[in-house]
């Protein structure tokens, strides 16, 4: 039995060109739509917390496409260590005969996959891509980056962080890649004159406030897991003409985003439209040009699945990734 041993640099080759980036997102927006019309088993993520470290263990299996578990983390303490706050690893299998088909390194790959689910709500929900503004400067926002200027015909990004020299870095990073970027002092600075907002931090506060919104724009929160946290003030909450989730379930129990301003009697579950609703044409995404909407993820197995499978697919279609005796 052979298994395939997909490194990080590995999912980078499949996945950072224009068609390996493009096919993610129509892999994760398959898998959406399927999540919503109950096409896949996808339980709940455990999480489990070691002093102040998450913990997720995140299993789902759909017929023709695998079964994969990955194990993730959100390790704080990782930032002094000049390491990646989030780390993980997947597991494929073939949903038929059970045989494990691959490793894959969970830190890229989610990454990607977080990035591909932001561009799948930018499809379906935004009015426009030429403006982008990010809020974080960390690895979810770099692939972010790496992934939207490889679909998107990006005229402008502009880039906040609390940490001014990440910033630079990923101003450079767009910069290489021929987007005009540049650096805001302020996160009202880099949203103003944003068709786009994506917040992708580890703040346990809001770091995006509903009074700097105007008309038309579209959010995409990926960050506060927990459910004390939040990147979105009530505000952004009420100001919100449609608000998608990747999952009602996960973002119910997962998120502070969700989970306090229902419980402040702001919105119920049932504002809560899931992207791949939106997707199968089941509900909307956007009524009108002047529309605020926002697309809130925690992320969910079934991206792992799709990203799992397709990465694995086209990785041994093009001889990439170390196979071993199991």
């Amino acid at each position: 039995m052979k298994l395939v041993i997909i490194s990080g640099k590995d999912v980078d080759v499949v996945i950072d060109n224009k068609d390996g980036a493009a096919g993610l997102i129509n892999a994760v927006a398959t898998a959406f739509k399927d999540y919503s019309t109950g096409r896949v088993k996808m339980p709940q993520r455990t999480v489990i917390y070691l002093d102040n470290d998450w913990w997720g263990v995140m299993p789902c299996g759909s017929r023709n496409i695998g079964f994969s578990v990955k194990v993730v983390n959100v390790i704080e303490g990782n930032k002094a260590r000049e390491l990646p706050t989030t780390q993980g690893i997947v597991i494929l299998m073939d949903d038929i005969t059970g045989v494990p088909l691959a490793v894959i390194n969970g830190t890229a790959m989610t990454a990607w996959r977080t990035a591909a689910a932001t561009a799948v709500s930018i499809r379906y929900m935004a009015r426009r891509a030429d403006n982008v503004a990010i809020i974080g400067a960390g690895l979810q926002a770099k692939y972010h980056v790496l992934l939207l200027t490889r679909v998107f015909p990006i005229r402008k990004l502009i880039i906040y962080s609390r940490t001014r020299t990440k910033a630079i870095e990923l101003m450079k990073v767009a910069q290489g890649r021929g987007v005009d970027a540049m650096v805001a002092d302020t996160g009202h600075d880099a949203v103003k004159h944003a068709d786009v907002v994506i917040t992708a931090t580890t703040s346990r506060e809001p770091v995006l406030l509903g009074s700097w919104l105007h008309d038309g724009i579209h959010i995409a929160s990926i960050g506060a897991p927990e459910i004390n946290s939040r990147e979105l003030d009530d505000e952004v909450i009420r100001r919100a003409s449609v608000i998608a989730v990747d999952s009602r379930v996960a973002v119910t129990n997962e998120t502070g985003d969700v989970i306090i301003p229902i419980r402040n009697g702001l919105i119920t579950e049932n504002n809560l439209i899931e992207i791949g609703e939106i997707i199968s044409g089941l509900r909307r995404g956007r009524s009108g040009d002047n529309d605020i909407t926002l697309f809130k993820s925690v992320g969910i197995a079934v991206e792992d699945l799709a990203a799992a499978s397709y990465i694995y697919k086209n990785a041994e279609s093009r001889g990439i990734g170390n196979a071993v005796e199991l």
